[in-house]
């Protein structure tokens, strides 16, 4: 019954949508960002979870913990419709369902205070941490853009140094992949050349937020643990190198994403337009095509990008533009640009506190 519990939550999600539309009025409240006194960055916590719900690799999961937090509401028939679904012993046809649940929180009210909250949680440990490139970054031990050639019998050197150092992360995943960038073709390596750019699929920041590893592991179903996810942040299960073009687009836009699906006995990895308003000019790729990993003198030894974090950035990434919290991310942006900041700013990052850069976001949507 996997499908159906997703689907009575998505029926359910897409009625409160509609009425939304027709009389303005937040069936569901506003999910904001935990952890301020008050916070301009908010969004319909039901278009939150519709798209947490519509993008999830597992939406039944994500159903689940929205039909719990429904069937604390206070109102008795919709408690009891809940925990029908949730127990998956309901007999009402999709829309029926739906329908019978709006009817009732309209006539009778309730709590959905908790639902709400449930919003807010993945706002801001799962979309805003994702989008957080900041906080603590990988050691740099060398701020040279260009990398070394490397031989392949210092990979298991570099493994150990890759820890605590980007550049040792970049240049395994140099001898992994080859000398170019994988989206644009471009070279690392002169005499024309491109910085290289050591991309962290799940941003690296996330390190230290227990919370995060928790939301990833609802949202995943359960397929990445808190240990994987903490062993593989720096690592090359989770990085890339990239053209500074196409990193800037999937770091600070969420503008695309990898997605790996398992084909002909083996993992394969295709690039996944998310926002076609935010695309680069140097990257050849087109939506669907293949991303060839691997291709370097040392593809066979480097571990490829683990399939799960690939997939769970895009899917983030999805729902990130879904329920409009990358149109307020790029407003943040383009208004830094606007004002020629030199310091590097983001959230969570070492050089202006999260609520200083909320508070400066929020004037922005008032």
């Amino acid at each position: 019954m996997e499908c159906q519990v997703s689907s009575y939550a998505s029926a359910l999600l897409n009625l409160m949508e509609e009425r939304y539309v027709s009389s303005g009025e937040l069936p569901l409240g506003i999910a904001t960002r935990l952890g301020v006194e008050s916070s301009m960055f908010n969004l319909p916590a039901h278009r939150l979870l519709k798209a947490l719900l519509t993008h999830s690799p597992s939406p039944k999961t994500i159903a689940k913990e929205f039909l719990h937090e429904l069937g604390k509401c206070g109102n008795p028939l919709v408690e009891t419709l809940a925990e029908d679904m949730y127990g998956e012993v309901s007999t009402l046809a999709v829309d029926d369902w739906a329908a019978i649940v709006l009817q009732g929180l309209q006539e009778h009210a309730g709590d959905l205070s908790t639902v709400t909250q449930l919003g807010s949680h993945y706002l801001t440990h799962l979309v805003i941490a994702f989008r957080n490139p900041g906080g603590p970054k990988t050691p740099q031990d060398s701020i040279h853009p260009t990398p070394n050639h490397r031989r392949i019998e210092e990979i298991e050197e570099l493994l150990v140094q890759a820890k605590r150092s980007q550049s040792a992360l970049r240049d395994l995943v140099m001898l992994r992949d080859g000398d170019c960038c994988l989206l644009t073709g471009l070279c690392f390596f002169p005499p024309t050349f491109v910085p290289a750019r050591c991309a962290h699929i799940i941003p690296f920041s996330i390190h230290s937020k227990t919370l995060t590893f928790s939301a990833i592991e609802t949202f995943s179903g359960f397929a990445l643990d808190a240990e994987t996810i903490q062993n593989h942040l720096n690592h090359p299960r989770n990085a890339l190198n990239l053209q500074s073009d196409a990193h800037h687009i999937m770091e600070k836009h969420m503008g695309w994403g990898i997605e790996a699906m398992f084909s002909d006995d083996q993992w394969k990895y295709y690039y996944r337009i998310v926002r076609q308003d935010r695309l680069s000019a140097t990257t050849r790729l087109k939506d669907g095509d293949e991303i060839h990993f691997g291709t370097g003198i040392g593809g066979h030894q480097i571990a490829l990008p683990d399939p799960r974090i690939c997939n769970i950035h895009l899917a983030v990434c999805r729902v990130s533009y879904a329920c409009g919290a990358s149109e307020i991310f790029d407003q943040f942006l383009d208004d830094e640009n606007d004002e020629g900041c030199q310091v590097p700013v983001y959230f969570g990052g070492p050089f202006v506190s999260d609520n200083a850069l909320m508070r400066r976001l929020e004037a922005l949507l008032v």
